[in-house]
């Protein structure tokens, strides 16, 4: 080696790019000025030989210069006289003699702005995954991918891929030490490249760790991808649904567990068919509910075609997100830079019981910011129109699912996670004011308050959350005896239906409740009506009913795809979106009064669902037992009319009723405390729906006519009896006389 070249580098920091153990390495390797000198350093491994070339813009023909081996573990350089500013490449032999030409990630670096840097550190970010983790970009007119990943605490990160035979020695990453933020620019890199970053900690433990702020994961690795790589055309849709009504319109979810089903065009188009046909608004889609994780190449470009197909359809699509835990392996968030980093270094936090893996620090802003990254990509990338939120409860409680001493209070001596319950809220705050129309859901088991109350008032700002008790007790009615009598398990829960923004479910995790988690059975398709303890004919006819009762409690709803009951779910659904006394008044007291709820022993109750206006409301009658009833009287609170618009009996439904005839009117009779009644025909286990049209003006006219009349003819009667009467006591009295 030339002895001038060897006085020029600094032998402890090579030998640390040798090692592995660089955090700086911008400082070693690149191009570097050395008093009269030029220095050009690089580390390639698995070279044979180096050869920098320079390009002058006004010179035809490239200058070369064979690179010194400096160290036979692969690090090369060559000392030029002057100041060099022509652009460079480095044309490297492999050992079989390939040649690759490659330009210097370390003369084209690349750093997040302040502002970006500011909003990651105070975990304000919602657009984190445009700068975090691997975006293509252009530096220095060379196009490649910047990559940016935080890990405060390692000695070294690397970039390792396909493109540098995955060796963690060859890409080490440059540290901003204010954020803790690794970034490296590698030119001639494009979209689709696998990689993954690898980590070397204090004490020396090497971790291979898949990206953050990756979108997409292919065979066990992060993928580079380009945000803006699909054409859209909902932009109607999305802007109809600005003007969206949650509290009043319809909200019927649709449950799917299985994408993978329905990828292909035959299956998108039976999808959609039978969404149709349901009269299904939302769908609810369980694919991925780990955030740290990135979906396949294949399903991200196949889930942006379905929701772009959905929402043609007037669609909505709900997403499964669990920011309750993150797992713990060896390529995901766990020790990702050697320390707690995500996580809590006080054990009694770090665990999360509930889902087997570990808690996040809500606490920590750039925790925050990863968060809503993942969350904010869902909406503004993939068009989702709203969130599912599983694990709320142990996110809200630190000792949720633990024993005593085995969590740790919060300052206060609750045991309130208070920087989950902010992190919530200023999630639902900002989504909402961003996407007006976006649906949080969620399922809390812990009976936390208000957590469908606005922030402003103290709450947590869901939109809506599952009905547990509704869910719980409809179950137990469901396993009764084969008379179905123990109507309080349908009628107390009203007590209080109207405390949270309900969605009544009959989703994945009530069928595993109803089959006792049974996994295998819910495998083979086991139906959540199968505990119905009735022969089959009989057990289709309790399902249609039940589901009957079902759709038209006050609740939004959210079925199981597989919760099949043959014909009638199409025409319940038709009606539950068609009729506004079935959905408009689901947050409001007001749009639901009981008729019968008393537990006689008959099995059967009975309520009216109301509008806004009255006018269209509509009588509920079940009759839950194995009885018919000829002629069952009802007291009404309204005159008017009543026409049979369903019945799970229906003949089309495999039952004996025909929907339709004559209306069926009150008859002005006080009865069951009020001032009308109406009397129906009850066919066993059915459940129908009957409009209510008042009295027109000409009907009321006509009515009020017959009362005068009937009025009339009985005042004449009754004169006419005490005249006789008087004339006979009159005949009598001249007898005497």
């Amino acid at each position: 080696m030339k002895d001038k070249l060897y006085k020029m580098m600094n032998w402890p920091e090579i030998e640390a790019i040798v090692y592995g153990e660089e955090c700086h390495p911008e400082k070693i390797l690149g191009r570097h000025n050395v008093s009269a000198y030029t220095l050009f350093q690089a580390f390639f491994p698995d070279a044979k030989e180096v050869i920098l070339t320079l390009q002058a813009q006004e010179e035809q023909e490239a200058r070369e210069y064979i690179m010194e081996l400096a160290d036979e573990a692969g690090f090369y350089a060559v000392a030029l006289l002057g100041k060099v500013k022509d652009d460079y490449q480095y044309v490297v032999t492999d050992i079989n003699g390939k040649k690759n030409v490659f330009s210097d990630p370390y003369n084209n670096m690349v750093k997040l702005s302040k502002s970006e840097l500011n909003a990651f550190r105070t975990g304000k970010s919602t657009d984190a995954y445009k700068f975090m983790g691997a975006r293509k970009a252009v530096v220095n007119n060379k196009s490649g991918v910047a990559f940016h990943v935080w890990a405060p605490n390692a000695v070294r990160v690397s970039v390792v891929g396909d493109f540098n035979n995955w060796n963690g020695k060859v890409h080490p990453m440059i540290l901003d030490e204010n954020s803790g933020i690794f970034s490296l620019f590698i030119p001639g890199l494009n979209e689709a490249i696998r990689y993954k970053y690898e980590i070397r900690a204090k004490g020396g433990a090497i971790y291979t760790k898949l990206d953050p702020y990756s979108p997409v994961a292919e065979s066990g690795n992060s993928v580079v991808t380009t945000l803006n790589d699909f054409e859209w055309t909902d932009a109607g849709y999305l802007e109809n649904k600005k003007r969206f009504d949650k509290s009043k319109a319809p909200f019927n979810i649709c449950e799917i567990t299985n994408f993978t089903d329905l990828i292909d065009d035959k299956g998108k188009d039976g999808l959609i068919r039978h969404l149709k046909d349901c009269s299904y608004n939302y769908i609810r889609l369980s694919l991925n509910n780990d955030l740290t994780m990135g979906f396949t190449n294949e399903n991200a470009n196949e889930l942006k075609t379905l929701v772009n197909l959905l929402h043609k359809e007037n669609i909505g699509i709900l997403f499964d997100v669990n920011f309750s835990y993150f797992k713990d392996d060896e390529t995901g968030l766990s020790y990702f830079d050697g320390t707690y980093l995500y996580g809590h270094l006080d054990e009694r936090k770090r665990y999360n019981t509930a889902f087997g893996g570990r808690c996040f620090n809500y606490g920590r802003p750039e925790v925050a910011t990863l968060l809503n990254s993942k969350i904010y990509y869902l909406l503004r990338e993939l068009h989702i129109d709203g969130l599912f939120v599983e694990g709320l409860s142990s996110m809200l409680y630190l000792d949720y699912g633990k024993n005593d001493g085995e969590w740790t209070a919060n300052i206060y001596g609750g045991n309130e996670n208070l920087e989950a319950i902010h992190f919530v809220k200023e999630l639902n705050q900002s989504l909402h004011q961003e996407f007006s129309y976006a649906i949080t859901l969620t399922r809390e088991e812990g009976l936390f308050p208000k957590v469908t109350e606005a922030i402003s008032d103290g709450g947590l700002g869901f939109d809506y959350i599952i009905n547990n008790g509704f869910g719980s007790e409809f179950l137990d009615f469901i396993k009764g005896d084969n008379s179905f009598t123990d109507l309080n398990k349908l009628t107390d829960n009203m007590a209080y239906a109207y405390c949270e923004n309900y969605v009544l479910s009959i989703a994945k995790e009530d069928i595993l409740l109803a089959s006792n988690y049974d996994y295998g059975a819910i495998e083979q398709g086991a139906d959540y009506f199968d505990v119905i303890n009735l022969n089959e004919d009989e057990k289709e006819a309790a399902k249609r009913s039940l589901l009957a009762y079902f759709m038209a409690r006050p609740g939004k709803k959210l079925l199981n795809i597989n919760v099949e009951d043959g014909k009638s779910l199409p025409v319940l659904g038709k009606l539950y979106k068609e009729l506004p006394a079935l959905h408009s008044l689901d947050r409001n007291p007001y749009g639901f009064e009981w008729i019968k709820a008393m537990n006689t022993g008959d099995g059967v109750l009975s309520f009216v669902r109301k509008d806004e206006y009255l006018n269209h409301s509509v009588l509920v009658v079940c009759n839950f037992s194995d009885n018919e009833y000829a002629g069952y009287k009802f007291g009404m609170p309204y005159e008017g009319k009543y026409k049979l618009i369903f019945s799970s009996d229906d003949k089309k439904f495999g039952g004996k009723t025909t929907v339709g005839g004559k209306n069926k009117e009150t008859v002005e009779e006080f009865y069951d405390g009020r001032p009308n009644s109406l009397t129906l025909k009850l066919a066993p286990m059915t459940t129908a729906f009957y409009s209510y049209t008042p009295y027109n003006e000409e009907e009321l006219l006509k009515i009020a006519q017959e009362k005068v009349a009937k009025y009339k003819a009985k005042v004449e009667k009754e004169a006419k009896e005490k005249a006789k009467a008087l004339k006979e006591a009159n005949g009598a009295v001249k007898e005497k006389l």
